[in-house]
């Protein structure tokens, strides 16, 4: 049994420290950061998880005092792993009465005016199940938070809380999937329909995909080849104490990478986006004053850099450069995005259904092009790795 008592004794006596959990990005293999995880560090030597205690200080209203004196120990572990390996990121969990308080986006304000953190430097963490059951109390915080320039996760994503609508009203730059869901993949169908459905998921709403809970080497080359951006789990490393988590680092370890999974999203982005122009000509047919302004792909809009394909290929993408089936890529896309535009223009401007069939002729002859370039890619990278090099 757990008292408030002993959590307060256990406040003021630096019993309550964070463990990191290493982080690695799926798309090069390289270590990017780590998660900072809750642990009470009792005198005798046991080792007490958040689950134990964090619901007792919740009640005793004492959640806030630990999640500052969290917060100071992040900002202390960020400046110490800034000086020696730049462009590391740790992300820290609060929870949704951390947020309606305002607590703690207002000493992350206090932290970074000071210059004492960067907002690369630090990412929130909130979970599903917390943001769905208290959306409007913390709706006003994640929208500060992202104001500074701070990243905001949604953690044990896939159990089933959210709703698309709230879902997409949030700016949250990733999606932690579920690490109970993750580990089961790897016997339950169901479980790898839903982290692939919420990869694909994170994609269209332009969020990054995390996955915990990652406990072998099957499992984590399935969520490279998923396309899967960021991972962490036992099979990676333990949560480690400040001091080895440095010396983790220190290793210099790197990590199967690969972009091959972005790769087969591209692919995916190219047929939605055709799909979007098919189901606003159809709606133009049927009636011609009466088109849902949402049937029109956005994507269309934007500048060919700017889009999905765009920010993957102008992106993260150009660490493929020198592959000869990524360098064609850039022109055959840039010429079918430049035709999508005017086919939307004459659409809007009336054109006759000759007018309209020539111009989906022509985006089908540039999307067969980039669609056979990046399965040539998609190839390349299998046989081949990133470095283009045949080593079959």
């Amino acid at each position: 049994m757990i008292s408030l008592d002993d959590i307060k004794s256990a406040l003021s006596d630096g019993e309550l420290r964070l463990f990191y959990q290493p982080k690695v990005g799926l798309l090069n293999g390289e270590v990017i950061g780590a998660e900072a995880l809750a642990r009470w560090c009792r005198k005798d030597g046991t080792i007490v998880g958040p689950d134990n205690f964090i619901a007792v200080a919740e009640e005793g209203d004492l959640l806030h005092s630990i999640t500052l004196e969290f917060l100071n120990q992040v900002v202390e572990t960020i400046g110490q792993v800034r000086n020696r390996f730049p462009g590391l990121s740790v992300s820290m969990n609060v929870t949704p009465y951390d947020l309606e308080s305002h607590h703690v986006s207002d000493a992350i304000s206090a932290h970074i005016s000071q210059g004492r953190l960067s907002p690369d430097d630090l990412q929130v963490e909130i979970t599903e199940s917390a943001v769905m059951t208290r959306f409007d109390q913390v709706y006003e915080d994640i929208l500060r938070l992202n104001a500074l320039g701070v990243g905001v996760l949604m953690d044990d994503f896939g159990i089933g809380y959210s709703s698309l609508d709230r879902l997409s009203r949030l700016p949250f730059s990733a999606l932690k999937l579920d690490k109970g869901v993750v580990t089961r993949m790897s016997t339950s169908r169901q479980n790898l329909n839903v982290v692939k459905s919420s990869i694909s998921m994170a994609r269209e709403l332009r969020m990054i995909s995390v996955a915990e809970g990652v406990e072998s080497e099957a499992a984590y080359n399935f969520l490279v080849a998923s396309g899967c951006e960021q991972a962490q789990g036992f099979w990676i490393s333990q949560p480690l104490q400040v001091d080895d988590y440095l010396d983790f680092l220190a290793e210099a370890r790197v990590y199967q990478g690969s972009q091959i999974g972005r790769v087969h999203q591209a692919v995916m982005n190219i047929v939605q986006f055709r799909k979007s122009l098919l189901d606003a000509a159809f709606c133009k047919n049927i009636a011609e004053n009466d088109v849902l302004a949402v049937v029109i792909d956005p994507e269309v809009r934007l500048m060919a850099e700017d889009s999905r394909f765009g920010t993957w290929y102008f992106g993260i993408g150009q660490a493929l450069r020198g592959i000869a089936e990524f360098d064609e890529l850039k022109d055959s896309y840039c010429m079918m995005h430049s035709t999508a535009r005017e086919f939307m223009e004459e659409l809007k401007s009336g054109a006759d259904k000759e007018v309209i069939d020539k111009k989906l002729q022509q985006i089908d002859e540039g999307i067969v092009r980039v669609l056979t370039g990046l399965n040539g890619l998609e190839r390349r990278l299998l046989l081949n790795g990133e470095s283009g090099q045949d080593h079959c």
